[in-house]
């Protein structure tokens, strides 16, 4: 009988009891997983999770610690009297306050649970940073009305997963919205939380999520957050730096599979002059491989606000809003293949 390294006593010990009991020779022999292998397995696991169940349907973690950022941010957060250094120095430690506290107690929790119970956290951990089957369910709420020329709905809709203004946006404006917001995120919440799987654990993808909301709610150039949210974005930056650059690639091999060859090299020259370090370039890679233009001027908070265009393909339609949907699951069966093909070989070599 074969068990990997770490496999709880109790049951070993059954099965030696069992075997004895059936009056058959029993050998017990340890094998050792490797980390690639494993860290694949919970990998797979937490997305066919995502895949059979979506997002908890009551009640969200992630939304919870949404509510408890808020009262953190409401006790921190003073503009009477406060410069900028200062009210900079208050978004450092609401950040701080907001971020290690859950990743602290998560830590705690899992270093004194034994080895199945580990890696039953880990595979729940990532599953609930995953978001693939939302994305895909709030991007196809936009496009079926927008496919059948009802605009109304599918601003509607579109007003549940973007922060721009949707009212008055034609239908190649909520094409375009709603691709990059499935390409931005197939990164934030599909690829990079399982990168930041591979590199720490459970830990590393709650520190990744954990900081990507708190971008989310407070990374905004607006008189509130311009010098308040500037820690939570510099962080969201630089933790989602990699994981970017890895989706970029992803989505490029999947361009290959569909012919998209020549031009790849553009998708650089189209994002340096986006305000994201890590936004621009994987939606310039989507625009690429979706042969479509992204960006430019978009409604915020009743201003329109300038921004460079991506890509120099077709005009955004509700077609291409599915083929997004196609991309962020195909780049993400491709880093899973990958990652599996590598741990079976560094297993068996």
């Amino acid at each position: 009988m074969i068990f990997p390294q770490g496999f709880p006593v109790p049951f070993s010990s059954a099965a030696v009891f069992l075997c004895l009991t059936q009056g058959k020779p029993c050998t017990i022999k340890m094998i050792t997983f490797n980390p690639v292998f494993e860290s694949s397995l919970v990998v797979v696991c937490a997305l066919c999770l995502d895949k059979l169940f979506g997002e908890p349907a009551r009640f969200h973690p992630l939304v919870g610690f949404g509510r408890y950022a808020g009262w953190v941010e409401r006790i921190f957060y003073s503009s009477k009297h406060t410069g900028n250094g200062r009210m900079f120095l208050q978004g450092v430690l609401a950040w701080c306050v907001s971020v290690l506290v859950p990743l602290i107690i998560l830590v705690g929790i899992v270093s004194v649970l034994p080895y199945v119970a580990q890696v039953l956290i880990s595979v729940v951990v990532l599953y609930l940073s995953i978001g693939a089957r939302s994305l895909a369910e709030h991007a196809h709420a936009v496009s079926e009305p927008l496919a059948q020329g009802n605009l109304q709905d599918a601003r509607l809709q579109l007003g549940r997963i973007v922060s721009r203004d949707t009212q008055d946006l034609n239908s190649a404006q909520i094409s375009s919205a709603t691709v990059e917001t499935l390409t931005e995120n197939t990164h934030d919440a599909v690829i990079a939380p399982i990168v930041w799987f591979l590199l720490f654990g459970a830990a590393g993808v709650l520190l990744f999520r954990l900081a990507n909301t708190l971008d989310a709610m407070w990374g905004y150039q607006t008189s509130r957050y311009e010098y308040f949210g500037k820690c939570s974005a510099r962080v969201d930056d630089v933790l989602g730096w990699l994981s970017a650059r890895l989706t970029v690639g992803l989505f490029i091999l999947v361009g290959l599979s569909r012919g998209r060859i020549i031009g790849c090299e553009k998708i650089y020259h189209w994002a340096r002059n986006w305000y994201s370090p890590n936004a621009g370039p994987v939606m310039a890679a989507g625009a690429f491989v979706l042969n479509t233009r992204l960006g430019g001027p978009a409604p915020y908070h009743g201003v329109l606000k300038t921004r460079p265009w991506l890509g120099i393909g077709n005009e955004p339609s509700a077609q291409h809003i599915q083929r997004a949907i196609g991309l962020m699951y195909q780049s993400t069966y491709v880093l899973v293949f990958i990652l599996c093909v590598i741990g079976v070989l560094q297993w068996l070599y």
